[in-house]
């Protein structure tokens, strides 16, 4: 009770410091109050009288069938005088929960106005009941879903039950458009059925991880060399061929060039090569010819003008280099398309069975499924969907539908990828347009490493960022400051005064004694 009347106290003297700040505010307020209160007022006036009634008649019962007293005697008096007591405290109640909730935390922002989300707060990501599953309502356990456009961000260290409680339970629930990196198959094997109630399933499935065939998607099938963006389209899947893993040396110059070359090949396969063979596949085996086989190849580009003479241009630049930077160049690009001597991903990158672009008007679940042991050799392959995708997305009109949720991208073992351009334009400007991205990865470490000073892109437009594992996210402090900062203040009768402190602090962060030792 004491420590009511003192959030109520605290509460009161908030709002009237907000009040002596801003009059206009508090006027407006007290006028509109019986306008936006009007129903929450009576439904309460209802609710109070029909609890004080009950209890009146409860006492009363009491008192003269149980007790056998009669009006006048102590037991009727003390009878009325619990009633009125108790008709008084709930009636403060019913009062001050209002005045606490929306004053009760409310400090000088020269401390920090940081705070937790009340009941208020939470309410309406309780009733959404189409958006996104984020987690459960602290005390209720009612479901918090996200309906908004903004992209989400998730921070999961291994075994923290981000596909327990994150992915899977969105592939089962969300009727939309969906783009799913599955590293281990599993998610394809449990929510693979349940999505086919919502559209059309295609598993992407090179290595057979989950037991059934696998669907394909050739990157040029989406690259027209009638296009005026041929030349942009082509450096794009140049670009996601060419990269070297955070923690690899490798020279930026030599990257350049290959990719400068693989480019130039790309727009030579597309348009002297017959559909069936305009495949990665056939940039594998330009690459690897002969030495004179492929200066011969170069001296053809050379007379290729098509494409406002690109191709030869791409042959003139590597012709043009001395025969050692040029070897270097040739090696480099042949480095980062060993990939595609696979059988298995020469069959899944021969043909088209999904169109990206497709997903906005139809909805469509594609399951990506490159097991953990394969990723570093073969996570070009996922760099290059991805890529391809997000260029059909930006192209493709939205859905007819203007209440149509976006294509959502749950990229798990999202540092996998690299550093990839198109994801971070899409994470800076795609969420207008019909693209929901939800990169996930295991700290806020592997997203730096990847994105360096670009990291900060993926926080500041995350409209959901959520942790997993809180105790296991290090440092502390860090995560500390995520949140913001909040104020406390501390005083005595005659003074008071405030100071800055994390929302979150680091013993907060840490798990009991006897948890620590139960996962040490």
């Amino acid at each position: 009770m004491m420590i009511h009347a003192n959030q109520i106290k605290i509460a009161f003297a908030n709002m009237m410091h907000m009040a002596a700040r801003d009059p206009l505010w508090a006027i407006v307020a007290l006028i509109t109050f019986p306008l936006r209160y009007a129903k929450s007022f009576v439904m309460g006036a209802a609710g109070y009288l029909f609890v004080v009634f009950t209890v009146y008649f409860g006492i009363d019962y009491l008192r003269r069938v149980i007790l056998g007293s009669s009006r006048g005697d102590v037991i009727w008096h003390i009878g009325d005088w619990v009633v009125m007591a108790f008709a008084i405290v709930l009636l403060i109640r019913l009062l001050s929960v209002p005045l606490i909730t929306h004053f009760g935390s409310a400090v000088d922002d020269t401390h920090g106005s940081a705070r937790f989300a009340g009941r208020r707060e939470i309410a309406p990501l309780t009733k959404a009941g189409s958006g996104l599953l984020i987690g459960r309502a602290p005390g209720s356990a009612r479901l918090l879903r996200y309906d908004g456009q903004a992209h989400l961000l998730t921070m999961a260290p291994t075994r923290s039950g981000k596909g327990v409680g994150t992915i899977i339970p969105n592939l089962l629930t969300a009727d939309r458009s969906i783009i799913c990196i599955d590293p281990k198959g599993e998610n394809a094997q449990i929510a693979g059925d349940a999505r086919e109630t919502f559209g059309p399933v295609h598993i992407l499935d090179p290595f057979g991880v989950t037991g059934g065939p696998s669907a394909a998607f050739n990157p040029m099938d989406g690259v027209d060399p009638d296009s005026v963006d041929v030349a942009e389209d082509a450096t794009t899947l140049a670009d996601a061929l060419v990269f070297d893993e955070p923690g690899v040396s490798g020279d930026a110059h030599w990257n350049e060039e290959a990719k400068a070359l693989i480019a130039g090949l790309l727009l030579h396969v597309l348009v002297s090569q017959p559909d069936d063979r305009r495949t990665l596949t056939t940039l594998r085996h330009l690459l690897t010819l002969a030495p004179a086989a492929f200066q011969n190849l170069l001296h053809e580009m050379q007379g290729n003008d098509a494409i406002n003479g690109l191709i030869a241009r791409a042959a003139n630049r590597h012709l043009g280099k001395s025969d050692r930077e040029a070897s270097g160049v040739v090696s480099a690009a042949q480095r980062h398309t060993h990939f595609l001597d696979s059988p298995r991903m020469t069959e899944v990158l021969s043909r088209s069975d999904v169109r990206f672009g497709d997903l906005k008007a139809n909805k469509a679940t594609v399951f990506l499924v490159l097991p953990p042991d394969r990723l570093a050799a073969y996570s070009r392959w996922l760099r290059l969907l991805v890529a391809q995708s997000l260029t059909e997305m930006a192209r493709t009109p939205p859905s007819p539908h203007p209440s149509a949720p976006p294509v959502l991208y749950l990229l798990d073992e999202f540092a996998a990828l690299g550093h990839l351009a198109p994801i971070e334009r899409a994470m800076g400007l795609m969420a207008g347009y019909g693209v929901q991205l939800w990169p996930i990865v295991q700290d806020i470490h592997q997203l730096r490493a990847t994105y360096r000073q670009r990291a900060g892109t993926f926080l500041s437009n995350a409209g959901v960022l959520q942790v997993f594992g809180v105790s296991r996210q290090r440092p502390s402090g860090l995560r500390s400051a995520w949140p913001g900062d909040g104020g406390v203040q501390h005083g005595g009768t005659r003074t008071r005064f405030g100071k800055e402190r994390p929302l979150l602090c680091r013993a907060a962060c840490r798990p009991p004694a006897a948890d620590a030792r139960r996962s040490a």
